[in-house]
Formats: structure tokens, sequence, C-alpha cells
């Protein structure tokens, strides 16, 4: 079987152990980036080449330039650095301030000169957003998260900075201990950039669905992945996975029985979400009026990356699929059976998202 030159060189720069399925020749992926992303134990890199040895489990990772990203300690995590994952060299790194631990995202101010990442104040269990330089990782200030266990960040626009409070108490005594599952706050935070001030709050009704992870829709509608708690230990497995922010008006997306309860990442593809559903061993799609349109059986996907008008998507298996949402067909593209990813996928330069 002919295989076209682009992809030929995406498997050689990619695989340990190329899966490809391929159609056609003249059906071709283009080139495609560089991804980055951590793994469970201790180490991070791009899905292939250098690896950065870590001091515990890595989760968010920031890029920042054509070679560097800034790495986030999983929660609760108590280091950030900034690495060059072409060499593997790590340029800087910062433990978490006193009384302080990391919730394993940040996100950078829409200028590049600030980053911000998701923070803990231990004597109070209040949410925090830590200002950081990004070259530096020099500590420039704080700002209240407005709720419970701050995760992932997002600009909505260069104004407006969307929040997910998970609503879920940590404590370094404790470990990943949940604390408070009778008593959770998750929220949506809407905050103006750069003056902290607080917008707007948004509360579901139910406060077992901990708001984790984000994605902008490029009608600008906010898709909220969902990790499902229970107090008493009864069965998430039929729990909500997407939450929307539309328009001001925040609401649960149409609910699809037997994902899980465990939304592991989001993007966003056009006017589409793409939620991997680790636990129910399926990728959910959603449209931007929360009506659910399609789901596809893949074994513990985790990490997503939105690419061209196609998915990205890491497994916890090692397997590296693309999803196609337009003709729903899902592309095994490499294999390292010896690795399990984290959740989150992420394209090494800006400049092909």
């Amino acid at each position: 079987m002919r295989t076209d030159p682009s992809r030929r060189r995406f498997l050689q720069s990619l695989a340990l152990l190329a899966l490809p399925v391929f159609a056609k020749g003249e059906d071709t992926l283009g080139p495609v980036p560089t991804l980055l992303a951590a793994r469970w134990g201790k180490s991070f890199g791009p899905v292939a080449g250098a690896t950065v040895a870590t001091p515990s489990r890595g989760h968010g990772i920031i890029p920042v330039s054509a070679s560097e990203a800034i790495v986030i300690a999983r929660r609760p995590g108590y280091w950030m650095m900034r690495v060059n994952w072409q060499s593997g060299e790590i340029v800087r790194q910062l433990a978490a301030a006193p009384e302080r631990h990391f919730f394993g995202h940040a996100v950078l101010s829409p200028d590049g000169k600030q980053l911000l990442a998701s923070e803990n104040n231990i004597q109070t269990g209040q949410g925090l957003i830590g200002i950081y330089h990004p070259a530096t990782l020099q500590k420039l200030g704080e700002l209240p998260s407005h709720g419970i266990g701050p995760h992932e960040l997002i600009f909505i626009d260069e104004q407006t900075l969307a929040i997910a409070n998970g609503g879920i108490l940590t404590l370094p005594q404790s470990g990943r201990n949940k604390l408070n599952l009778a008593s959770m706050e998750p929220s949506i935070v809407l905050l103006d950039w750069p003056s902290g001030k607080k917008r707007s709050q948004h509360i579901l009704p139910d406060p077992s669905l901990s708001l984790r992870h984000l994605a902008l829709a490029e009608d600008g509608t906010l898709g909220i992945a969902i990790q499902a708690e229970s107090s008493t230990g009864s069965s998430v497995d039929d729990a909500p996975l997407l939450a929307i922010l539309k328009d001001g008006q925040f609401s649960l997306a149409q609910t699809v029985p037997g994902l899980g309860g465990y939304a592991a990442s989001i993007a966003a593809v056009g006017n589409q979400f793409i939620v991997s559903a680790l636990e129910g061993n399926a990728l959910a799609l959603w449209d931007t009026n929360g009506r659910a349109t399609q789901q596809y059986g893949l074994l513990r996907p985790a990490g997503i990356a939105a690419w061209q008008g196609k998915a990205l998507i890491s497994t916890e298996l090692g397997v590296i699929t693309q999803l196609d949402p337009h003709n729903g067909k899902l592309t095994p593209l490499a294999s390292y059976p010896s690795i399990k990813w984290d959740n989150h996928l992420i394209l090494a330069s800006p400049k092909h998202r």
C-alpha cells in the first residue's frame, strides 16, 4: 500500500510503532505538528523525542516558544518548570510558595507577559490565581478565584478570564483525598483582566458535578468538562459530562447515559465540543447548543488536541488517534504500548492551532 510522504514524515517523527489506517494515498493528513504530553510517572516530553524527568507526575502544559513549554505538577502539585522539549533541558524550576499548591493548570495572558496558574491557599482552602513571569517564573502577585479547587483557566477574550472552580478541597496532609464531597461548591467564574474583578459566577443545581476542563468554540460558547463525584459511593456512570456557557446562560448539555461520569479532557473543533469519556471508553460530541450529536468507541481516551478541523487524541493505552468529526472516521496514527498518557495533549506550537 502506498503511503503519502507527508504521512510518512509524521510517522517517522511521532511513532515508535505506527499503526496507520489509510484508505487512499490522496487522503492526506498534511504536516502534523509536534504533540506534547505528560505521562503517568515522572516524565514529560513530546510524543516522540526528548524526555524530561519531573519530580512527580505532570499535568498541564503551556507552550511559550518554538522549543520551550511550561509544565505544571498534577494536583496537589508543588512545582512548575520551564523546559526545552527538544533538548530535554530544564531551563528553570520553581517550587510552590509557602502555604500554596498548584492544581495542574496555567495559561498565558493575551499579551504573553504573564503566566496565570490555579492554586490553593492551604490555610484557608480558598482558590487563588498566581501570576508569574513566564521566563523567570518569578511570582508577581495573586488574585482570588472566588471558589474552591480552581482547575483549568482560559481567556474567552483579551479582557475575560474564565476559571473552572472544581469545588473540591484538597490539603497537603491528605494528598489527593477529596475532603468535602458532601459540601462541594463547583462554579465557573469570569474575571476581568487585568483588574481581577469578578464579573459573574455560574453554578449548576447539582453540586456533585465537578467542573474541571475548558474549551472555547468558534462562536464563543464555553464548554466545561465534568468529573462527577458521589459522597455516598453511588454510581456516576450516567452522570452528565458537559456544561455550556453561552450568551450568559449556564446549563447542562444533553446527558448521554453510560459514559462513565468522568470527562478526562475537552477540545472544540469549530462549533463542536469533543470530550474524552475515560471510564466510558468513548469520545462524545456535542454542538454548542448542548445537543449530543455522536459517540465513538475508543479504549481509555485521555488528551485531545484540536488541529485543522480534526482532533488528535491520546489514550492511556499509549495510542495516538485522529478523529475527523465531519465524517466520523477514527484513524489510529501511532502506538506506544509502554506509555500511559496523562489527560492532556498539547500542540507544541501555537501557530498550528
